[in-house]
């Protein structure tokens, strides 16, 4: 679990030995821009999604869940137990809480790879390139990183065509590994109360 996670993060400690993958070119760009456009445009007009989601990471582990999304900004990732974890992002950052160690881990929206999800404007080309294209058997795949810092690791989204519908997601960190999450059941534009999106530390606090 901690995987998805670090895949989520993309720690520079782990990228210092990745290689940098390509962007594509213009030209590259300008062959697929007609589905570009068309996920794009997809991307941009989602509000609220509510899916169950199934999560394999690369040594096989299989753990499950809700996902809520409401954009701009907010994103909240609930495992079914016994897996003691809940990440949520407020607009502003990432919460990590992990029941079971009693560990919070605070990590900038900005700074993570599936924070793209939940901007305002899903653009690519400014701060997200696109590293590859794929049209095959109505299934579309894109492969995105950020421009700044691409070696850190990249998102592969994955759509089935007609209807266009996210339905897969894979992360990979800078280390080569991979987390793998499909989504289940979604419902798009349903209402989502905002206190999903809110972390309140229930541990006890200190006195001092």
């Amino acid at each position: 679990l901690c995987l998805f996670f670090a895949c989520l993060v993309c720690f520079p400690a782990l990228a210092e030995e990745a290689k940098k993958p390509a962007f594509l070119t213009p030209e590259q760009v300008a062959e697929h821009q007609k589905t570009i456009d068309r996920v794009e445009k997809y991307l941009s007009g989602l509000t609220t999604l509510a899916a169950d989601f199934s999560q394999t990471a690369s040594d096989g582990t299989l753990t499950s869940g809700m996902f809520y999304l409401k954009r701009p900004g907010m994103m909240r990732w609930e495992y079914k137990p016994p897996i003691p974890v809940l990440m949520v992002a407020d607009g502003h950052q990432f919460v990590y809480y992990d029941s079971e160690l009693q560990q919070v881990s605070y990590i900038p929206l900005k700074s993570t790879v599936l924070g793209f999800l939940a901007q305002k404007d899903s653009l690519f080309g400014d701060k997200v390139g696109l590293l590859a294209v794929e049209e095959k058997n109505g299934v579309i795949r894109i492969t995105l990183a950020q421009r700044d810092s691409p070696e850190d690791g990249k998102l592969m989204l994955e759509f089935s065509d007609k209807p266009l519908l996210i339905r897969n997601m894979v992360i990979t960190d800078a280390a080569k590994l991979t987390t793998t999450v499909s989504l289940n059941h979604a419902r798009f534009g349903v209402p989502l109360d905002k206190e999903l999106f809110v972390f309140n530390d229930p541990r006890p606090k200190r006195v001092n």
